[in-house]
């Protein structure tokens, strides 16, 4: 692991968190419209924000004590939460003309932190591994995955 690297994701983390904590404190109350049907209660939807923050924590602090096997699934959760700053968050903002909880929070926290880890760990150069982009692609789709699971997790647990 560079220098740089385990600073990156522990600032990947640091981000998520606030991003997460935004979320958990005003989204279970944000008014979505009717089209946007949101069936989660607050307390399904806190667990499975929570899990997530810690799954953030869990890889950073790994990656700092210099476990690089999980760089690209890092990187992979690191593509995951621009996307998820542009959509849901920044297109819905826009869509209802209103702020939606936890664009601010996306666009000028995680975005910035999660490019900052992808340039730390020099992802564009390994972008032509395929191990590389099979572990990303997997720790995408595992963050993405987790998300459903978690909220009927929450749901089931109370």
């Amino acid at each position: 692991m560079n220098p740089g690297q385990a600073e990156a994701a522990l600032l990947l983390a640091l981000a998520a968190t606030a991003h997460n904590v935004e979320e958990m404190i005003w989204l279970p109350g944000f008014p979505h419209p009717p089209a946007l049907r949101w069936d989660v209660s607050p307390r399904a939807f806190r667990f499975a924000a929570a899990v997530i923050t810690l799954a953030f924590w869990a890889a950073a602090l790994a990656l700092a004590s210099g476990f690089a096997a999980l760089e690209p699934i890092v990187a992979g959760f690191a593509l995951a939460v621009i996307v998820n700053a542009f959509l849901p968050h920044l297109a819905l903002t826009l869509v209802l003309r209103r702020y939606h909880p936890g664009t601010a929070s996306g666009l000028l926290l995680v975005v910035p932190a999660a490019l900052l880890y992808l340039t730390a760990i020099d992802a564009a150069q390994r972008s032509g591994d395929p191990a590389f982009l099979a572990w990303a692609a997997a720790g995408a789709a595992g963050l993405a995955a987790a998300v459903p699971l978690l909220l009927a997790l929450g749901r089931r647990l109370g």
